[in-house]
C-alpha cells in the first residue's frame, strides 16, 4: 500500500497540453540560431514577427522521437543512476555563488567544495554528487572546467555541472572521456548531460542553444527546465503558469529531437511564483508545491522522467520556516511520481550553498522516503499469532517478527533528535557531529595517471 497525491485529472491534463501547442502555434517562440531557425522552417515552422510558430503535429513528431530514459555514470563506469519515470535520483547542487557556515555569509572558498563533495560521497541518499560551492578563486570563465576535475578526481559517484558556454561543455566531456578511458565510451556511457532552460517568456537563450548543440552532437542526454514566474514571467494564474511552462519544454524538446532525434530527455517542470511584497521569485511557496506536483503529472502524461523544483526554501537559515517549506514541498514532490528534485544542499531562494544544509536535506529525504514506501497490509504483517505471543509474553520487543520486521518497518534517523526532553538538544549539533565523522571516512583514490592526464588537460585548456 504506497501513497500517491495526485491534483489532475486526464482531461486537465489534455486540456494543458493542447493550450501550449495552441501557445507554440499561435504566439510561438523567438530562437536566436539561425541554424536551428532553418531546421524549424524545413520541417513545417513558420516565421512571423521574428518567432517561429510550431505546428502541433511537429510537436508530436517530436514527443513521439524524443528518448524517454539515460543512465548518467560516475567516473569508471562502476556506479550510475537511472532517469527514467518511476525512479527517484536525488542531486546535491551543481554550485552556488554564496555560501552559509550557520553563522556567516560569505563567498564560497575551495575548500568548500571539497567538503561539500566528500559529504556527497558518504551521505546515503545522495545518488548524483554536485560542487555545491562555486570556488570564487576560480575563474569564472572556466569555474565548471575547473570544478569537474574535483568532482571527478573526488568521487566515483555520477556527478553534476551547470554550464555556462560551449566551450566549457566541450571541455569537461573531453575530461569525461579521460576518466571513461575512450570517447566511445564516454558517450555510450555518458558522465554529463545539458541542462536547457528557456527563457520566460517563450525564448531561448543563443549560448544555452549552443549548448544544447554540442550536446546533441555527442547524441549526450538532455535536461530542459524553463523557470517561469507566476506573475512576473507568466500569468498570474497558476493554470496559465503551467501552460506556457509546458509550451516552453515542448518547444525545447523539437528543437533537441531536430538536431539529434531519439535524444533522451528529462522533463524540468520547474516554474515558481514571485513574491508580490518584494518581487523576488519564492523557492518555498505553497504554490511551488501545487505547481510541481501539475507538473510531475504533465510531465508523466508524455512518459518522461520529471524534474521539479522541491525541498527548496526561501528561508536563509536553519530555522521553522526552513522546515517547513523544505519537508512538506519534498514530500508532495516524491509522493507525485516525479524522478529528480532539486537540488540538495542549498539554503536561501537557490542562493546560497551550506554543508550542514546537505546533511539536513540527506536526512529528510531519509524521511520522506519511508512515507512513500507505504506499509504491506497481509498476513505477514497482520498475525494474530504474532498479537498472541505478544500477550502472553508481556512485550513485543524479543518477539522474532519484531526483530525480523524492524529494519523494514521504522526508519532509523542518523541525526535527528530523538532524546528526553530535558536534555535540551536540537538536530544541529548531531549534524555537526556526523560531518565530522564524515570527514574522517576515505575517499575512493583516482590512479595516479588519471589524475595526472587531468591536470595536464587543466594545464594546456584550462
Amino acid at each position: 500500500m504506497k501513497p500517491r497525491i495526485v491534483l489532475l485529472g486526464e482531461r486537465e491534463i489534455i486540456s494543458l497540453h493542447e493550450t501550449s501547442c495552441h501557445i507554440l502555434s499561435r504566439i510561438g517562440v523567438v530562437v536566436p540560431d539561425e541554424e536551428i531557425v532553418s531546421f524549424l522552417l524545413s520541417h513545417g515552422a513558420e516565421k512571423r514577427d521574428g518567432r517561429l510558430l510550431l505546428s502541433q503535429s511537429l510537436v508530436e513528431w517530436a514527443l513521439a522521437k524524443a528518448g524517454r530514459e539515460f543512465r548518467l555514470y560516475g567516473r569508471d563506469g562502476k556506479r550510475s543512476v537511472i532517469f527514467q519515470q518511476g525512479e527517484m535520483v536525488f542531486c546535491s547542487s551543481p554550485g552556488q555563488f554564496a555560501w552559509f557556515d550557520g553563522e556567516v555569509r560569505r563567498e564560497p572558498q575551495e575548500e568548500d567544495l571539497y567538503r561539500a563533495i566528500h559529504l556527497a560521497h558518504h551521505l546515503p541518499h545522495i545518488d548524483v554528487v554536485g560542487g555545491v560551492a562555486m570556488p570564487s578563486s576560480y575563474p569564472p570563465a572556466k569555474r565548471e572546467v575547473y570544478m569537474a576535475r574535483e568532482l571527478f578526481v573526488r568521487t566515483d559517484k555520477p556527478v553534476f555541472l551547470w554550464f555556462s558556454s560551449p566551450e566549457n561543455f566541450r571541455q569537461v566531456f573531453a575530461m569525461s572521456e579521460v576518466v571513461a578511458g575512450s570517447r566511445e565510451a564516454a558517450q555510450e556511457e555518458p558522465r554529463l548531460f545539458a541542462f536547457l532552460e528557456p527563457i520566460s517568456p517563450l525564448r531561448f537563450s543563443k549560448e544555452g542553444l549552443n549548448i544544447l548543440k554540442e550536446a546533441t552532437s555527442l547524441r549526450l542526454p538532455v535536461m530542459i527546465g524553463p523557470m517561469s514566474q507566476a506573475g512576473s514571467t507568466a500569468p498570474v494564474t497558476l493554470a496559465g503558469t503551467l501552460a506556457q511552462e509546458n509550451a516552453e519544454i515542448l518547444a525545447g524538446i523539437v528543437i533537441t529531437e531536430l538536431l539529434c532525434p531519439g535524444t533522451p530527455v528529462c522533463y524540468g517542470g520547474i516554474p515558481h511564483v514571485f513574491d508580490p511584497k518584494t518581487g523576488a521569485i519564492s523557492f518555498g511557496s505553497p504554490e511551488q508545491g501545487l505547481l510541481s506536483l501539475a507538473m510531475a503529472e504533465v510531465g508523466a502524461f508524455y512518459g518522461f522522467p520529471v524534474y521539479i523544483n522541491v525541498g527548496l526554501t526561501d528561508s536563509c537559515t536553519f530555522d521553522p520556516q526552513n522546515g517547513w517549506e523544505k519537508g512538506v514541498t519534498l514530500i508532495l514532490g516524491m509522493l507525485s511520481g516525479a524522478s529528480t528534485f532539486g537540488h540538495m544542499g542549498i539554503v536561501g531562494s537557490d542562493q546560497g550553498g551550506s554543508l550542514e544544509q546537505l546533511v539536513l536535506d540527506n536526512e529528510l529525504i531519509g524521511f520522506c522516503k519511508r512515507i512513500v514506501k507505504g506499509c504491506e497490509v497481509g498476513e505477514k504483517t497482520m498475525d494474530l499469532a504474532v498479537v498472541e505471543e505478544g500477550i502472553r509474553e508481556g512485550s513485543f520487543l524479543a518477539l522474532d517478527h519484531t526483530v525480523r520486521f524492524m529494519r523494514e518497518e521504522l526508519w532509523k534517523p542518523s541525526c535527528s533528535f530523538r532524546g528526553a526532553f530535558r536534555e535540551g538538544r536540537g538536530i544541529l549539533s548531531n549534524v555537526r557531529g556526523l560531518m565530522e565523522k564524515i570527514f574522517a571516512l576515505p575517499l575512493p583514490s583516482l590512479d595516479e595517471e588519471t589524475v595526472r592526464a587531468l591536470d595536464t588537460f587543466l594545464r594546456e585548456r584550462g
